[in-house]
């Protein structure tokens, strides 16, 4: 097939996840090109020309309307991958409307547009990782942390990180923008990196760490454009790349983990910060138990939870 990738038009990590999903088509064997999302003359050409089989894009929220009608006149099927669900669902809700076959990261936002566009066609998919970015340490490993966290600083991260400062001893590393607005404490043990990070430098950090925690953002944040109020039930793409790395991970208990992982001998979740802290005890002084997940967690991303992975799935569905 050929198959045509509208980019995002977002910066950050989605310039790996699209080059991801360009080598995974490929890997398939299929033909793929790369359009931006804006409208030109040029643009309109290339893709007449390259007469697409399938047009994908990830989000869609900054497609122009104009190329969207273009594309429902050249007879190609429309797929789109919602990767911000059900943070940004009240946007994904004017979006889905284009597509013929919608793919969501988000169980509790499958749900919702199960029943709200029923003659539509679903399909729940979590990004996957990508191992060329997201590989274990080569040599033995040398732990520089104790606790790691990547990512932004949303309110239940932040309340994490700070049962764990005042409970315990332990060194810990935050990185990603703005930490340092809501965690001005001078601790030696304490490690800020107080931007975004491309994924070589997380994969490193991931590596030198015990433990790695990883929070989730909640459906209610107050930057969310989720009106709807539709609960998040799924886990978010920072799950894979750990495993990937063959990091030990604390993770929440979210309604749709058991359906990735075996939650008895691959991950560990947690039900409060309360029993976070309970687990981050006993682990950090359980080195074996640490080892077993890991190498568990590690097999099961790479048989089930890659970019070529979720591709696969993609092709089976439109097929």
């Amino acid at each position: 097939m050929n198959i045509l990738l509208i980019s995002s038009g977002y910066r950050g990590v989605y310039p790996y996840f699209e080059q991801a999903i360009e080598e995974a088509f490929m890997f398939f064997n299929h033909t793929i090109t790369k359009i931006d999302s804006v409208y030109t003359q040029e643009t309109i050409k290339k893709v007449k020309d390259f007469a697409p089989d399938l047009i994908i894009t990830l989000v869609g929220y900054k497609v122009d309307k104009r190329l969207m009608e273009c594309f429902k006149k050249c007879g190609s099927i429309l797929s789109v991958w919602l990767t911000e669900d059900p943070f940004y669902i009240d946007s994904s809700i004017e979006v889905v409307k284009d597509y013929d076959y919608i793919f969501t990261i988000d169980l509790g936002a499958l749900e919702f547009y199960k029943k709200k566009f029923p003659e539509k066609n679903f399909f729940h998919l979590p990004l996957g990782t990508d191992p060329n970015l997201y590989q274990p340490s080569v040599t033995p490993i040398k732990y520089i942390y104790d606790l790691c966290l990547v990512g932004y600083p949303y309110p239940e991260r932040i309340e994490l990180v700070t049962h764990i400062l005042n409970d315990t001893h332990y060194s810990l590393i935050l990185v990603g923008p703005r930490w340092r607005k809501y965690i001005a404490t001078n601790m030696e043990r304490l490690t800020i990196v107080n931007k975004w990070v491309v994924p070589e430098t997380v994969r490193n950090i991931f590596i030198s760490s015990k433990i790695i925690l990883n929070p989730h953002r909640t459906y209610d944040f107050a930057k969310n454009i989720n009106t709807q109020g539709i609960e998040s039930k799924s886990i978010n793409n920072r799950t894979f790349d750990i495993a990937a790395c063959g990091g030990f991970q604390l993770i929440p208990n979210k309604p749709d983990l058991d359906m990735h992982f075996n939650v008895s001998n691959e991950i560990v979740s947690y039900a409060n910060n309360e029993n976070c802290i309970e687990l981050i005890n006993h682990f950090l002084n359980n080195e074996n138990s640490r080892n077993q997940y890991r190498k568990n967690a590690k097999e099961r991303v790479l048989n089930s939870h890659t970019f070529f992975h979720r591709i696969q799935f993609i092709l089976d569905e439109i097929s």
